[in-house]
């Protein structure tokens, strides 16, 4: 009982941080969904050019975050002003990363010229980036005040401000893309200034919380506190971490370029599934997010043991998550994909086909994919980036990607090798770093 008490206290905390990424799922499927209706074409390009993004901007996050370990740290040893300087620390590294993650984000058209994509995609995909991109900032902002509610267990903001997140966003869509308002419809444009708009009001009620809860008002007269010491503990786990979360999600941007090779109807098909896979896979990060601030409160009190036993049981708990969602992939494909095509489009049936190959393999390694993020997540918590990050830059680049291409052109696979590189991959990388968490709890 004392195990099942343990672990529903878990799910109950984590919670709110699971919607939370639900909900950024959520305003992706909902872009999808709206933009799909506007054909094949547009549903690629937005696709193509989230997936390409992503890595950016989730490695950026995952630098972000670190300083709720560092926050969670200071909370629980009692030293509340050292948790406001994390905080303020946190948000000087937003307001530093964002101009270099905006002049990145200019150059990504210029990666789906070099890998091919087609013309109209390609052409959509920088109407669309050219003004999404403006949405980083806010993201990461949010980001950072995330991780300081949930270092102080007052997660419920996050689950209010997501979930209006995600209904202003469905309204914004419908009014922008397709002017139902009587305004003059933006088409594809439309859906990149209302998941701009979503972000920035996001990030205000976020602020305004923080503020008023809690009395935090940024500064820039704080960077003068700084100490040294907390700057280069800072840079030194977030580094690792950025690139971490980078070689993680890129690995999933790769292969939807490389889907592009293999035909509209086949990247398309590869945009749904990543899709699928995000809406589960934004379960396990919630669950590690809160997890990593566990993690980090016990390392300030040298418990590596409860450290390990947080990795074991957000393990178990993503493995009662996972049959459900492998299911629907294995026996429902076709209804899971006619929620993001119209099926009276010519090419719908072609779509239908790839998807029915692409989400059984997708079913394979959902619990491994699930796995890793709650090892990469507790181990940074527990003050570790540095391997885990080489361990990921292999499994994912080196296998994922390396061994997808292969069997893609090589093996004669065509676009399913992609898959079976981007299946081994995740596998080697989760049993690699749960292997890291148990050698971690022995040094």
């Amino acid at each position: 009982m004392g195990r099942f008490s343990a672990i529903w206290q878990t799910v109950a905390s984590a919670l709110p941080i699971m919607v939370f990424y639900l909900a950024e799922v959520g305003m992706t499927l909902t872009d999808a969904a709206f933009v799909g209706r506007l054909g094949t074409a547009p549903l690629a390009a937005v696709g193509l050019s989230m997936g390409a993004l992503f890595p950016l901007v989730f490695g950026a996050i995952a630098l972000v975050s670190t300083g709720g370990v560092f926050i969670a740290g200071h909370l629980a040893t009692g030293h509340q002003a050292a948790a406001r300087q994390a905080l303020d620390l946190t948000l000087y590294s937003c307001l530093a990363l964002s101009p270099l993650l905006l002049a990145a984000a200019t150059q990504l058209p210029l990666a789906f010229r070099i890998t091919a994509q087609d013309n109209v995609v390609r052409m959509l995909s920088a109407q669309y980036l050219a003004i999404v991109v403006w949405s980083i900032p806010a993201m990461l902002g949010f980001a950072a005040y995330r991780a300081y509610v949930s270092a102080l267990h007052d997660n419920k903001i996050i689950f209010m401000v997501s979930g209006a997140g995600v209904l202003f966003n469905a309204l914004a869509n419908d009014i922008l893309i397709f002017g139902s308002l009587a305004n003059r419809p933006l088409g594809i444009a439309g859906s990149a200034w209302a998941t701009v708009l979503t972000n920035v009001l996001m990030l205000a009620a976020m602020t305004g919380y923080c503020r008023y809860r809690f009395g935090h008002v940024f500064s820039f007269r704080s960077i003068c506190y700084f100490k040294k010491e907390a700057v280069c503990q800072f840079v030194r786990l977030g580094l690792p971490a950025f690139a971490l979360g980078v070689f993680e999600s890129s690995l999933f941007a790769i292969i939807t370029m490389l889907s592009g090779q293999f035909g509209v109807p086949f990247l398309a098909a590869t945009t749904i599934a990543i899709y699928l896979s995000d809406l589960f896979i934004a379960i396990a990060l919630g669950l590690g997010d809160q997890l990593m601030v566990a993690a980090a409160a016990h390392m300030a009190k040298k418990d590596l043991a409860a450290c390990r036993d947080l990795a074991w049981r957000g393990m178990m708990i993503v493995a009662a998550l996972t049959a459900p969602v492998a299911a629907c992939c294995i026996w429902l494909p076709d209804i899971l994909v006619r929620i993001f095509i119209d099926t009276t489009q010519a090419d719908a049936r072609d779509i239908l086909d790839a998807s029915a190959l692409l989400l059984p393999v997708l079913a394979l390694f959902l619990f491994a994919d699930a796995c890793q993020v709650i090892a990469s997540r507790v181990l940074r918590g527990m003050h570790d980036t540095l391997m885990p990050m080489w361990i990921a830059a292999i499994g994912y680049w080196l296998v994922g990607v390396g061994g997808g291409w292969w069997l893609a052109v090589m093996a004669g696979f065509g676009g399913m090798g992609l898959w079976y590189g981007l299946a081994l991959g995740i596998t080697l990388t989760a049993i690699w770093l749960s292997v890291r968490v148990y050698l971690r709890r022995q040094s």
